[in-house]
């Protein structure tokens, strides 16, 4: 029996991957939650010991201080949208989702999620039609499409057939989540959408956990209208986590902090130990204030065993080494690195922001296939463009910049059109912040 819930090789492979870095992201709880798989137990550790060591672990999380600091370089400036964009399409990117989000908000959820595990998708797609009318008598109705965050996880399947070049989808599924309510009572309920190029199809299970379909109709546009963002891509709808190493090395601290948080706890406690004592003879040891601790050997002593630290000294100076490697593998997509030279430097700097700076075309890339999409949804032949400003990359010089394009103004070197287009595209106007959230 076909199941459409059942995953793709393709899909499993990347999935291996994504769960670092997704647990990563859910921060000290989600680690705590995987339990063995990212904290290991010691072989002679019993499982009381290791629930009250796995308690007492804290993640120091630097993988999602990273993707939020360089989600935050792309997005630090809005999104610029050209003049000739639709009137009609401005107003569908106010609130591009149908939930209230603006195209700023949506791009950067978007862009997150690709950071995180090297694609994400989005799916433009367009209210059902009632009563059997056409896409058209929708469209006059006020009906518009909207863009829904396929997120990489939920993309479980996808075929294709190669045509020249290109790759033309002809069957994706998508795994949901939806909630419904009985009385007081909220049920979650798991739901796969299978999409064609002339057809969708929604499955649910029954009762007896056999997926039937409940829902189904035509795809008026003719095509599957996905798109997807890489920022790690290995080819077709296959990509790696781009900052899988980060994810590596801030799990590696997770260990060791786990590992020294325990000796620290077993070490800050002396251990009392006796020599010459038999405690038929002596009796039981009793410690604490007014109490003799005597021996029937004449050389028999008490003493406290301690540590020495040295093993404490030797796990703080890993911990500090790792530390150090997450923040240079960190700046490497941010800052450059020292150089003796002003040229040195200004390469240095080219070459670090590079890999940043090649996905934020990539986003760029994917926002105007979406608007495209958009658009064809709507019957509008031309869609304007989408662009991701100049100056998230350290090379917006503000004010200088503004003083240099007014000057030019002045002495006729540019036009009116020209100096728009270039504060626009360096984020010194922000006129995209229209489309930055939904009407009131």
């Amino acid at each position: 029996m076909n199941d459409p819930s059942k995953s793709s090789h393709l899909y499993d492979a990347m999935a291996a991957k994504w769960a670092l870095p997704q647990a990563l992201m859910g921060g000290t709880l989600a680690l705590r939650a995987a339990g063995t798989r990212f904290l290991p137990r010691h072989p002679a550790e019993n499982s009381l010991i290791y629930a009250e060591r796995a308690s007492r672990s804290t993640l120091r999380n630097y993988f999602r201080r990273t993707v939020q600091k360089l989600t935050g370089r792309v997005f630090a400036e809005p999104l610029i949208l050209s003049d000739d964009i639709p009137d009609e399409l401005v107003a569908i990117l106010r609130n591009i989702d149908l939930v209230g989000r603006g195209l700023n908000v949506f791009a950067r959820d978007w862009f997150q999620d690709a950071l995180i595990n090297g694609l994400s998708h989005v799916l433009v797609d367009f209210p059902v039609a009632a009563g059997g009318a056409s896409l058209a008598e929708e469209r006059d109705n006020g009906a518009r499409p909207y863009a829904v965050h396929v997120k990489a996880d939920q993309l479980i399947a996808a075929q294709w057939d190669s045509r020249g070049g290109d790759k033309i989808l002809k069957q994706v599924r998508i795994h949901e989540k939806t909630l419904r309510y009985q009385g007081f009572e909220e049920i979650e309920q798991e739901q796969i959408r299978v999409l064609t190029p002339d057809h969708w199809q929604l499955y649910q299970q029954d009762k007896r956990g056999t997926w039937v379909e409940v829902d189904a109709g035509d795809n008026s546009l003719g095509r599957i209208p996905l798109v997807t963002l890489y920022t790690e891509r290995k080819g077709f709808l296959q990509a790696d986590p781009p900052l899988e190493d980060l994810a590596f090395l801030n799990l590696e601290h997770y260990q060791i902090r786990s590992d020294q948080r325990n000796a620290l706890n077993v070490a800050s406690f002396p251990i009392l130990a006796a020599s010459g004592y038999n405690p038929e003879i002596d009796g039981p040891i009793e410690v604490g204030p007014n109490k003799v601790l005597t021996t029937t050997e004449s050389e028999g002593k008490y003493y406290y065993v301690e540590s020495s630290g040295a093993a404490l000294e030797a796990g703080a100076r890993e911990l500090e080494a790792l530390e150090n490697a997450m923040h240079l593998f960190g700046l490497q997509f941010e800052t450059a690195k020292a150089m003796e030279t002003a040229t040195g430097r200004a390469l240095d700097a080219a070459d670090a922001i590079s890999p940043l700076a090649s996905m934020a075309m990539n986003l760029e890339d994917s926002l105007n296939a979406m608007l495209a999409l958009l658009a064809g949804w709507m019957d509008i032949r031309h869609s304007g463009t989408i662009g991701v400003s100049a100056g998230f990359g350290g090379r917006n010089s503000g004010a200088a910049d503004l003083d240099f394009l007014m000057e030019a103004r002045k002495l006729g070197d540019v036009s009116r059109e020209d100096l728009l287009r270039e504060a626009k595209s360096r984020g010194l106007l922000s006129d995209s912040l229209k489309v930055n959230a939904a009407p009131d």
